[in-house]
């Protein structure tokens, strides 16, 4: 797995776990009455599944972009040594 797809899977897992404890804190401060909605109901874990994947990629999205903005030109996932000949 080459540095770049390492640095971007790492911060999508990080965006993707702070958008599951947003959602997990808006559905236990029930903001919008949105755990009282989805409690009673047959369909109601597939919907806070649904939106805590919805956040969660948004989130991540969120974070890997950030990430790569924020990533100085010298740092992290750039690789001076490699001319792209093709060696392994």
């Amino acid at each position: 797995m080459t540095d770049l797809l390492r640095f971007l899977l790492r911060h999508a897992i990080l965006g993707m776990a702070i958008g599951i404890a947003f959602t997990a804190v808006l559905l236990v401060l029930d903001v919008g009455h949105l755990r009282r909605l989805t409690e009673g109901r047959l369909t109601g874990l597939g919907v806070r599944l649904l939106l805590a994947f919805f956040i969660g990629s948004t989130f991540a999205s969120l974070q890997m972009g950030i990430a790569v903005m924020y990533n100085p030109p010298g740092d992290g996932a750039s690789d001076d040594a490699d001319d792209g000949a093709g060696e392994d």
